[in-house]
Protein backbone atom coordinates (compact mmCIF):
# COMPACT_ATOMS: atom_id res chain seq x y z
CA UNK A 1 0.00 0.00 0.00
CA UNK A 2 1.13 3.64 -0.87
CA UNK A 3 1.77 6.64 1.11
CA UNK A 4 -1.37 8.69 1.51
CA UNK A 5 -1.00 11.89 -0.23
CA UNK A 6 -3.26 15.19 1.23
CA UNK A 7 -4.99 16.16 -2.22
CA UNK A 8 -8.06 18.21 -2.79
CA UNK A 9 -10.17 15.22 -3.20
CA UNK A 10 -9.15 13.80 0.27
CA UNK A 11 -8.50 16.73 2.08
CA UNK A 12 -7.06 16.35 5.55
CA UNK A 13 -9.05 16.48 8.98
CA UNK A 14 -7.51 19.57 9.55
CA UNK A 15 -6.12 22.80 8.31
CA UNK A 16 -2.32 22.77 8.77
CA UNK A 17 0.24 25.67 8.31
CA UNK A 18 3.16 23.09 7.98
CA UNK A 19 4.07 22.73 4.89
CA UNK A 20 2.95 19.31 3.04
CA UNK A 21 5.60 17.02 3.36
CA UNK A 22 6.04 18.54 7.20
CA UNK A 23 2.06 17.69 7.87
CA UNK A 24 2.78 14.01 6.35
CA UNK A 25 5.13 13.38 8.66
CA UNK A 26 2.65 14.72 12.12
CA UNK A 27 0.39 12.37 10.74
CA UNK A 28 1.86 9.21 9.61
CA UNK A 29 4.36 7.61 11.79
CA UNK A 30 6.61 5.33 10.20
CA UNK A 31 5.77 1.37 10.82
CA UNK A 32 7.29 -0.58 13.48
CA UNK A 33 9.84 -2.97 13.04
CA UNK A 34 10.74 -5.64 15.64
CA UNK A 35 14.05 -4.96 17.65
CA UNK A 36 16.86 -6.82 16.52
CA UNK A 37 19.44 -7.95 18.63
CA UNK A 38 22.24 -9.15 16.64
CA UNK A 39 24.74 -9.12 19.54
CA UNK A 40 22.45 -11.24 21.46
CA UNK A 41 22.04 -13.71 18.63
CA UNK A 42 26.03 -13.82 17.79
CA UNK A 43 26.68 -14.59 21.84
CA UNK A 44 23.95 -17.40 22.10
CA UNK A 45 25.42 -19.33 19.15
CA UNK A 46 28.76 -18.89 21.06
CA UNK A 47 27.28 -20.03 24.01
CA UNK A 48 25.92 -23.21 22.36
CA UNK A 49 29.31 -24.17 20.77
CA UNK A 50 31.19 -23.52 23.62
CA UNK A 51 28.60 -25.89 25.25
CA UNK A 52 28.90 -28.32 22.71
CA UNK A 53 32.80 -28.15 22.55
CA UNK A 54 32.92 -29.07 26.61
CA UNK A 55 30.41 -31.58 26.76
CA UNK A 56 32.27 -34.05 24.00
CA UNK A 57 35.71 -33.25 25.94
CA UNK A 58 33.83 -33.80 29.24
CA UNK A 59 32.73 -37.31 27.54
CA UNK A 60 35.80 -37.93 25.93
CA UNK A 61 38.25 -37.12 29.47
CA UNK A 62 36.26 -39.25 31.22
CA UNK A 63 37.44 -42.30 29.80
CA UNK A 64 41.02 -41.49 29.93
CA UNK A 65 43.64 -43.24 32.08
CA UNK A 66 45.77 -40.25 33.27
CA UNK A 67 48.44 -42.31 34.26
CA UNK A 68 48.42 -44.02 30.67
CA UNK A 69 48.82 -40.26 29.25
CA UNK A 70 51.29 -39.48 31.66
CA UNK A 71 53.10 -42.86 30.06
CA UNK A 72 52.96 -41.76 26.97
CA UNK A 73 54.23 -38.53 27.01
CA UNK A 74 57.70 -39.62 28.94
CA UNK A 75 58.02 -42.39 26.21
CA UNK A 76 57.83 -39.84 23.10
CA UNK A 77 60.34 -39.74 20.64
CA UNK A 78 61.53 -36.12 20.32
CA UNK A 79 63.20 -36.27 17.07
CA UNK A 80 60.02 -37.75 15.40
CA UNK A 81 58.31 -34.78 17.71
CA UNK A 82 60.75 -32.32 16.00
CA UNK A 83 60.03 -34.14 12.36
CA UNK A 84 56.21 -33.70 12.82
CA UNK A 85 56.31 -30.15 13.86
CA UNK A 86 58.71 -29.35 10.48
CA UNK A 87 56.32 -30.99 8.88
CA UNK A 88 53.31 -28.99 9.69
CA UNK A 89 55.24 -26.09 9.09
CA UNK A 90 55.94 -27.40 5.65
CA UNK A 91 52.29 -27.73 4.96
CA UNK A 92 51.31 -23.98 5.96
CA UNK A 93 54.04 -23.06 3.26
CA UNK A 94 52.67 -25.66 0.73
CA UNK A 95 49.26 -24.14 1.35
CA UNK A 96 50.60 -20.46 0.92
CA UNK A 97 51.26 -21.67 -2.42
CA UNK A 98 48.42 -23.20 -3.00
CA UNK A 99 47.20 -19.35 -2.53
CA UNK A 100 49.63 -17.56 -4.35
CA UNK A 101 48.68 -19.48 -7.58
CA UNK A 102 45.06 -18.83 -7.50
CA UNK A 103 45.85 -14.94 -6.45
CA UNK A 104 47.99 -15.27 -9.72
CA UNK A 105 44.98 -16.40 -11.54
CA UNK A 106 43.14 -12.80 -10.52
CA UNK A 107 46.43 -11.03 -11.38
CA UNK A 108 46.86 -10.37 -7.61
CA UNK A 109 50.90 -10.75 -7.19
CA UNK A 110 52.03 -11.44 -3.60
CA UNK A 111 55.51 -12.50 -2.32
CA UNK A 112 55.01 -15.97 -0.46
CA UNK A 113 56.42 -14.82 2.53
CA UNK A 114 54.04 -12.47 2.66
CA UNK A 115 51.33 -15.23 2.10
CA UNK A 116 52.94 -17.77 5.02
CA UNK A 117 52.67 -14.46 7.31
CA UNK A 118 49.20 -13.63 6.83
CA UNK A 119 48.37 -17.97 6.24
CA UNK A 120 49.65 -17.69 9.85
CA UNK A 121 47.45 -15.03 11.23
CA UNK A 122 44.37 -16.73 9.71
CA UNK A 123 45.81 -19.65 12.15
CA UNK A 124 45.83 -17.00 15.23
CA UNK A 125 42.06 -15.52 14.34
CA UNK A 126 40.81 -19.38 13.91
CA UNK A 127 42.13 -20.83 17.41
CA UNK A 128 41.93 -17.43 19.36
CA UNK A 129 39.06 -15.23 18.62
CA UNK A 130 36.16 -17.97 17.62
CA UNK A 131 33.72 -15.23 17.85
CA UNK A 132 35.44 -12.23 15.95
CA UNK A 133 36.33 -13.03 12.25
CA UNK A 134 37.44 -16.50 10.71
CA UNK A 135 40.93 -16.73 9.66
CA UNK A 136 39.77 -16.84 5.70
CA UNK A 137 37.77 -13.33 6.14
CA UNK A 138 41.44 -12.08 7.47
CA UNK A 139 43.49 -13.32 4.74
CA UNK A 140 40.76 -11.80 2.14
CA UNK A 141 40.44 -8.88 3.82
CA UNK A 142 43.83 -8.01 4.00
CA UNK A 143 45.00 -9.20 0.23
CA UNK A 144 41.78 -7.39 -0.89
CA UNK A 145 42.17 -4.33 0.58
CA UNK A 146 45.87 -4.06 -0.29
CA UNK A 147 45.38 -5.40 -3.89
CA UNK A 148 42.21 -2.97 -4.17
CA UNK A 149 40.75 -6.13 -5.76
CA UNK A 150 38.05 -7.40 -2.98
CA UNK A 151 36.24 -9.81 -5.12
CA UNK A 152 39.55 -11.74 -6.92
CA UNK A 153 40.78 -12.03 -3.41
CA UNK A 154 37.51 -13.98 -1.95
CA UNK A 155 37.45 -15.56 -4.70
CA UNK A 156 41.05 -16.83 -4.25
CA UNK A 157 40.41 -17.84 -0.63
CA UNK A 158 37.34 -19.80 -1.40
CA UNK A 159 38.79 -21.62 -4.21
CA UNK A 160 41.71 -22.66 -2.04
CA UNK A 161 39.30 -24.36 -0.21
CA UNK A 162 37.10 -26.10 -2.71
CA UNK A 163 40.80 -27.34 -5.07
CA UNK A 164 41.94 -28.40 -1.31
CA UNK A 165 38.94 -30.43 -1.03
CA UNK A 166 39.49 -31.51 -4.41
CA UNK A 167 42.83 -32.72 -4.03
CA UNK A 168 41.65 -34.58 -0.58
CA UNK A 169 39.09 -36.53 -2.47
CA UNK A 170 42.31 -36.92 -5.11
CA UNK A 171 43.94 -39.02 -1.68
CA UNK A 172 41.32 -40.49 0.09
CA UNK A 173 39.27 -42.07 -2.30
CA UNK A 174 42.01 -43.97 -4.87
CA UNK A 175 43.43 -45.13 -0.36
CA UNK A 176 39.71 -46.09 0.16
CA UNK A 177 39.83 -48.48 -3.33
CA UNK A 178 43.14 -49.98 -3.07
CA UNK A 179 43.48 -50.53 0.71
CA UNK A 180 39.59 -51.08 1.28
CA UNK A 181 40.76 -54.18 3.61
CA UNK A 182 42.46 -51.75 6.21
CA UNK A 183 38.98 -50.01 6.89
CA UNK A 184 35.95 -50.75 8.60
CA UNK A 185 32.32 -50.86 6.52
CA UNK A 186 31.11 -47.98 8.33
CA UNK A 187 34.19 -45.93 8.17
CA UNK A 188 34.08 -46.69 4.32
CA UNK A 189 30.27 -45.05 3.91
CA UNK A 190 30.59 -42.17 5.92
CA UNK A 191 33.01 -41.37 4.74
CA UNK A 192 32.20 -41.64 1.47
CA UNK A 193 28.35 -39.94 2.00
CA UNK A 194 30.16 -36.84 3.71
CA UNK A 195 32.16 -36.07 0.91
CA UNK A 196 29.33 -36.43 -1.41
CA UNK A 197 27.08 -34.24 0.72
CA UNK A 198 30.10 -31.50 1.08
CA UNK A 199 30.56 -31.37 -2.73
CA UNK A 200 26.87 -31.21 -2.93
CA UNK A 201 26.53 -28.15 -1.10
CA UNK A 202 29.60 -26.58 -2.62
CA UNK A 203 28.34 -27.48 -5.86
CA UNK A 204 24.64 -25.98 -4.55
CA UNK A 205 26.82 -22.41 -3.33
CA UNK A 206 28.55 -22.10 -6.49
CA UNK A 207 25.62 -22.44 -8.61
CA UNK A 208 22.87 -20.07 -6.41
CA UNK A 209 25.47 -17.45 -7.13
CA UNK A 210 25.34 -17.70 -10.89
CA UNK A 211 21.97 -17.88 -10.68
CA UNK A 212 20.81 -15.06 -8.18
CA UNK A 213 20.63 -12.29 -11.25
CA UNK A 214 17.81 -14.61 -12.76
CA UNK A 215 15.58 -14.83 -10.05
CA UNK A 216 16.16 -11.34 -8.24
CA UNK A 217 14.54 -8.16 -8.58
CA UNK A 218 16.82 -5.33 -10.05
CA UNK A 219 16.44 -2.94 -6.63
CA UNK A 220 17.61 -6.12 -4.95
CA UNK A 221 21.00 -6.59 -7.20
CA UNK A 222 21.87 -3.37 -6.16
CA UNK A 223 21.98 -4.14 -2.78
CA UNK A 224 25.61 -3.54 -1.22
CA UNK A 225 25.91 -7.28 0.40
CA UNK A 226 24.28 -9.34 -2.88
CA UNK A 227 26.49 -6.98 -5.44
CA UNK A 228 29.63 -8.43 -3.57
CA UNK A 229 28.89 -12.22 -3.81
CA UNK A 230 27.81 -11.28 -7.37
CA UNK A 231 31.46 -9.82 -7.77
CA UNK A 232 32.70 -12.70 -5.95
CA UNK A 233 30.71 -15.15 -8.14
CA UNK A 234 31.88 -13.47 -11.74
CA UNK A 235 35.17 -14.08 -10.12
CA UNK A 236 35.35 -17.35 -9.27
CA UNK A 237 33.41 -18.26 -12.60
CA UNK A 238 36.51 -16.03 -13.88
CA UNK A 239 38.93 -18.19 -11.86
CA UNK A 240 37.23 -21.55 -13.28
CA UNK A 241 37.91 -20.98 -16.75
CA UNK A 242 41.70 -21.29 -16.43
CA UNK A 243 41.50 -24.73 -16.14
CA UNK A 244 45.35 -24.91 -15.87
CA UNK A 245 45.82 -22.87 -12.97
CA UNK A 246 42.95 -24.90 -11.41
CA UNK A 247 44.99 -28.12 -11.92
CA UNK A 248 47.93 -26.46 -10.24
CA UNK A 249 46.44 -25.53 -7.15
CA UNK A 250 44.45 -29.16 -6.95
CA UNK A 251 47.94 -30.42 -6.94
CA UNK A 252 48.88 -27.96 -3.85
CA UNK A 253 46.13 -29.27 -2.67
CA UNK A 254 47.06 -32.92 -2.92
CA UNK A 255 50.51 -32.72 -1.95
CA UNK A 256 49.20 -30.38 1.42
CA UNK A 257 46.80 -33.57 2.55
CA UNK A 258 49.66 -35.83 1.95
CA UNK A 259 51.78 -33.72 3.96
CA UNK A 260 49.03 -33.36 6.69
CA UNK A 261 49.10 -37.81 6.87
CA UNK A 262 52.87 -37.82 7.17
CA UNK A 263 52.42 -35.12 10.27
CA UNK A 264 49.99 -37.07 12.30
CA UNK A 265 51.87 -40.29 10.96
CA UNK A 266 55.18 -38.88 12.29
CA UNK A 267 53.36 -38.33 15.70
CA UNK A 268 51.80 -41.40 15.67
CA UNK A 269 55.41 -43.30 15.67
CA UNK A 270 56.79 -40.61 17.99
CA UNK A 271 54.33 -42.35 20.10
CA UNK A 272 54.88 -45.44 18.80
CA UNK A 273 52.15 -46.19 17.65
CA UNK A 274 52.26 -48.83 14.54
CA UNK A 275 48.46 -47.95 12.23
CA UNK A 276 49.12 -48.31 8.46
CA UNK A 277 49.97 -44.93 6.73
CA UNK A 278 46.72 -45.40 4.19
CA UNK A 279 44.66 -45.83 7.54
CA UNK A 280 46.23 -41.66 7.56
CA UNK A 281 45.01 -41.03 3.95
CA UNK A 282 41.75 -41.63 4.84
CA UNK A 283 41.09 -41.00 8.58
CA UNK A 284 42.46 -37.76 8.74
CA UNK A 285 40.50 -36.12 5.58
CA UNK A 286 37.53 -38.28 7.62
CA UNK A 287 38.03 -36.32 10.84
CA UNK A 288 38.76 -32.78 9.14
CA UNK A 289 35.12 -33.16 7.24
CA UNK A 290 33.59 -33.74 10.96
CA UNK A 291 35.44 -30.94 12.86
CA UNK A 292 33.59 -28.67 9.72
CA UNK A 293 30.50 -29.19 11.09
CA UNK A 294 29.57 -25.90 12.55
CA UNK A 295 28.79 -27.56 16.10
CA UNK A 296 31.70 -26.41 17.96
CA UNK A 297 34.04 -23.95 18.74
CA UNK A 298 36.45 -24.24 15.84
CA UNK A 299 36.42 -27.53 15.65
CA UNK A 300 37.17 -28.78 19.35
CA UNK A 301 35.75 -31.51 21.00
CA UNK A 302 34.36 -32.76 17.67
CA UNK A 303 37.55 -33.33 16.04
CA UNK A 304 38.90 -35.25 19.12
CA UNK A 305 35.89 -37.38 19.38
CA UNK A 306 35.86 -38.18 16.01
CA UNK A 307 39.33 -39.04 16.07
CA UNK A 308 39.12 -41.40 19.05
CA UNK A 309 36.36 -43.26 17.37
CA UNK A 310 37.93 -43.83 14.23
CA UNK A 311 41.06 -45.05 15.46
CA UNK A 312 39.07 -47.25 17.43
CA UNK A 313 38.30 -49.11 14.82
CA UNK A 314 42.34 -50.12 14.52
CA UNK A 315 41.97 -51.06 18.10
CA UNK A 316 44.21 -47.99 19.50
CA UNK A 317 43.64 -47.05 23.17
CA UNK A 318 41.52 -44.02 23.54
CA UNK A 319 44.20 -42.73 25.63
CA UNK A 320 47.19 -43.03 23.19
CA UNK A 321 44.97 -42.07 20.50
CA UNK A 322 43.59 -39.06 22.27
CA UNK A 323 47.76 -38.07 22.72
CA UNK A 324 47.98 -38.37 19.25
CA UNK A 325 45.11 -35.75 18.38
CA UNK A 326 46.07 -33.07 21.36
CA UNK A 327 49.57 -33.14 20.39
CA UNK A 328 48.52 -32.21 16.29
CA UNK A 329 45.90 -29.46 18.30
CA UNK A 330 49.36 -28.19 20.05
CA UNK A 331 50.67 -27.65 16.53
CA UNK A 332 47.99 -25.66 15.62
CA UNK A 333 47.71 -23.67 18.98
CA UNK A 334 51.87 -22.96 18.38
CA UNK A 335 51.31 -22.05 14.97
CA UNK A 336 48.61 -19.78 15.99
CA UNK A 337 50.36 -17.87 18.66
CA UNK A 338 53.23 -17.75 16.07
CA UNK A 339 50.68 -16.06 13.52
CA UNK A 340 49.83 -14.04 16.80
CA UNK A 341 53.35 -12.29 17.06
CA UNK A 342 53.05 -11.28 13.60
CA UNK A 343 49.86 -10.27 13.16
CA UNK A 344 50.99 -7.92 16.45
CA UNK A 345 54.16 -7.02 14.47
CA UNK A 346 52.46 -6.13 11.36
CA UNK A 347 50.53 -3.55 13.78
CA UNK A 348 53.54 -2.09 14.98
CA UNK A 349 55.22 -1.89 11.73
CA UNK A 350 52.04 0.26 10.32
CA UNK A 351 52.12 2.43 13.43
CA UNK A 352 55.60 3.13 12.62
CA UNK A 353 55.59 3.64 8.88
CA UNK A 354 52.65 6.16 9.64
CA UNK A 355 54.47 7.94 12.16
CA UNK A 356 57.57 8.33 10.05
CA UNK A 357 55.23 9.57 7.31
CA UNK A 358 53.45 11.85 9.61
CA UNK A 359 57.26 13.40 10.22
CA UNK A 360 58.38 13.90 7.17
CA UNK A 361 55.07 15.42 5.79
CA UNK A 362 55.65 18.17 9.08
CA UNK A 363 59.19 18.47 7.95
CA UNK A 364 58.05 19.52 3.96
CA UNK A 365 55.62 21.73 5.18
CA UNK A 366 58.19 23.33 7.73
CA UNK A 367 60.64 23.50 5.00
Amino acid sequence: MGTPFLTQESPPDYQSPLPLHAAERSHIRPPATPPQHPERSRWLKFALRLSCTVLLFVFLLRSVSWTAVVQNILHLDTGLLLIGLVLGMFGVIVSAYQWQSLLDTEQIHWDLRRLVNLYLVGHAFNHFLPTGMGGDIVKAYYVGKESKNAAGSASAVLLSRGTGFIGMLAVSIPSVIIWHGIFSREIIWLFLLSSILLCAILGAAYGSVLLLPRFLKIHWLEHKMISSLLRVGQAIRGSLSHPRSMAIAVGYGLIFHLISALNYYAYATALHLQVPFAFYLVAIPFVSLIAFLPFAINGYGLRETAFVSIFATMHVPVTTALVLVLLADAQGLLLGALGGCIYLLMGARKKEISDSSLTLTSKELTA
